[in-house]
């Protein structure tokens, strides 16, 4: 199981350019089943709830500090889960992306 941070680091996605690789996520991400979505959303909600009820507490310059640490941890922390569950559909994500450009 490797964890990847970026999807240039997929081997599938390689000859992709940003743009291109943003859409077949889109699109494996599409793919994913409802028990699949399901996990994903108990694990955003795990991610965000603490440190969002941490933040009500807070004013001025903590609040805009603690928000900015907030926002960054989430997609450091969350994108590798989202790849990881889009991972498995990327086949047939590339196959439908490659069908709908010509």
């Amino acid at each position: 199981m490797t964890i990847y941070f970026s999807s240039n680091k997929i081997p599938a996605l390689h000859e992709f350019s940003l743009h291109q690789r943003q859409a077949i996520l889109t699109l494996a991400q599409a793919k994913l089943s409802a028990p699949e979505k399901f996990i994903l959303n108990i694990i955003k909600l795990m991610l965000l709830l603490p440190p969002f009820l941490f933040i009500a507490n807070l004013q001025g310059f903590a609040l805009a500090a603690s928000v900015a640490v907030v926002l960054i941890a989430y997609f450091v922390l969350l994108r590798p889960i989202m790849l990881y569950f889009s991972e498995k559909h990327l086949d047939k994500a590339i196959a439908q992306y490659k069908k709908s450009e010509h």
